[in-house]
């Protein structure tokens, strides 16, 4: 059988992820409601009972194993009475080229003595959580499990888990013999331990599909969609999900984006800008007209940013108005406008002028039109919020000339350009401190003094991937008569580079990366991706 509640609980509290002070209360509330007690306790600390069994894997000093970890053989596993393996927890596989018995209680030794019944053969053990065990063992074992296929019981507790990893984006895709489901956590892609049967993946693709009101008939279309769900059994807000789906091989892929996860609530404050930085951009979006724009790759933040800057705003004395595609996060006092068939960004811009705004937001500047509408609105005494798709701030000038966007228009409303990327934060509970290569020294551009940096390590506080959460990493061009004159005149990119270089108008992410670094709150492998040399 699988590791006992209590044993679990006790791992938890000697790993730091329960706080005994409430321990108590939560297992009453566990006990008035029947529920399992781990079910509250997880929720409370917002962490997943895979967390417990990796803490108990480090007590017993024996190695935790994810899916990715090991080589699984099914035929290997149908060796084994399937009820053995359903009563014990357990279930064999190839861990680094070896044989081990995955066990979900490393206090019963009996799977051993059954390896070697069995297979003949001597297997050292591993830990690992119940779901990926009870996954193997139903996809094994799938032709007779099919009648207990419960597509909405299991969508349903991926949502929990989501919700307690920090999922922000969830992958379904289809195999020969089932699913594999991934999930996007902190910009890394990890697969979800319990694989998906033969017998619940098309139960579970209709499932999603009639969730996001898309045709569950037709299979062989690409089909986009979206709906709210609310996790039942938890008393949590309501989840706006964004849903793709498209045929492949073995079936229909399904990409689902949760939105706003973790960062309805961020001020600019929270972000992790640099004091400079955020005084800045906090009395750039005080003025009363222009343009500000805020740069970067998919996924870097720049929804977050702006969200947080309308929260900063007095919504209950201006008159602000948003265009977004699609809408991520709702805002008290702030009128929202969805992008649609009907309603494209630079229509709802030329509509916005006819409402009295004081400030519009629109979701991304993505043509001529869009971007002549929202610079025309600058202009006439108008606050403008928008994302370019640029690698850096000064590219944003050069990319609104080339969208074909007059250069006198450009530099006499762009306030200014943010440009930011997303990087891991180091887990506080196991980074570890070492001093600094020669190589790394001089990627720093610090060779004088030794340097103290930081690590990742890996615990149970961070599911073993030495990081929890992420930080912004920023880059500011704030345009002075210099640059709106060298703007206006057609000059290069590295010409107003250097003429902001020379003013302090200008601040690089490289910099921010590196003070990231020696502050310890990111590690130099994950900023690297940004040196230039």
């Amino acid at each position: 059988m699988a590791a006992a509640e209590a044993v679990l609980i006790q791992a938890g509290i000697q790993s730091g992820l329960i706080d005994q002070r409430q321990l108590a209360d939560l297992q009453i509330q566990a006990k008035r409601a029947r529920k399992p007690a781990l079910d509250y306790i997880t929720q409370a600390g917002r962490f997943p009972t895979m967390a417990l069994y990796r803490a108990l894997a480090i007590i017993k000093k024996l190695p935790f194993v994810e899916r990715k970890d090991l080589d699984i053989d099914l035929s290997l596993v149908k060796k084994f009475p399937q009820n053995t393996l359903e009563r014990k927890h357990f279930i064999p596989a190839y861990y680094q080229g070896n044989l081990v018995m995955v066990l979900t209680n490393p206090d019963d030794r009996s799977p051993q003595e059954l390896s070697k019944r069995i297979l003949n053969q001597v297997s050292d053990l591993v830990v690992s959580d119940t779901g990926l065990v009870d996954g193997i063992i139903e996809r094994a074992f799938s032709h007779t499990n099919n009648a207990n296929v419960d597509a909405i019981g299991f969508f349903n507790k991926l949502m929990k888990e989501c919700y307690l990893r920090h999922v922000t984006d969830m992958h379904f895709e289809p195999e020969e013999m089932g699913m594999k489901i991934r999930l996007r956590v902190d910009g890394k892609m990890s697969e979800y331990e319990r694989p998906v049967s033969l017998g619940l993946r098309d139960p579970l693709v209709s499932r999603i599909k009639v969730l996001a009101s898309l045709d569950i008939a037709e299979a062989n279309m690409a089909q986009d969609g979206g709906f709210s769900y609310r996790v039942s059994d938890w008393d949590l807000d309501d989840v706006d999900m964004r849903v793709a789906t498209i045929p492949t091989r073995w079936g229909e892929r399904i990409t689902i984006r949760i939105l706003g996860q973790d960062t309805a609530d961020l001020s600019l404050a929270q972000l992790g800008m640099p004091k400079t930085i955020l005084s800045s951009f906090q009395a750039a979006i005080s003025k009363p007209y222009g343009i500000i724009l805020v740069t970067g790759p998919t996924g870097s933040g720049k929804s977050t940013t702006l969200y947080a800057a309308l929260r900063e705003l007095d919504s209950d004395n201006l008159n602000i108005l948003t265009v977004e595609d699609p809408i991520e996060q709702v805002i008290d006092n702030i009128s929202q406008v969805q992008v649609s068939e009907k309603v494209s960004f630079a229509k709802a811009l030329r509509s916005f002028l006819r409402h009295d705004p004081d400030v519009m937001l629109v979701g991304e500047i993505r043509d001529k039109e869009t971007a002549d509408t929202a610079l025309k609105a600058a202009m006439t005494g108008h606050l403008v919020l928008s994302t370019l798709h640029t690698n850096d701030a000064a590219g944003a000038i050069n990319r609104l000339v080339d969208i074909g966007c007059p250069r006198y228009l450009v530099s006499s409303t762009l306030i200014g350009v943010v440009a930011q990327r997303l990087v891991r934060r180091l887990c506080p509970h196991c980074k570890t401190a070492y001093q600094a290569s020669e190589q790394e020294q001089k990627t720093l551009n610090n060779e004088e003094t030794q340097l103290t940096l930081q690590k990742p390590n890996g615990c149970a506080q961070c599911l073993g991937s030495g990081y929890r959460g992420r930080v912004g990493l920023y880059e500011t061009l704030w345009l002075n008569d210099d640059l709106e004159r060298l703007i206006a005149e057609g000059a290069s990119e590295a010409e107003l580079v250097a003429s902001s270089k020379k003013s302090g108008s200008y601040y690089r992410l490289w910099q921010d990366a590196k003070n990231k670094v020696y502050e310890g709150l990111t590690s130099i492998d994950e900023v690297m991706h940004l040196y230039q040399g």
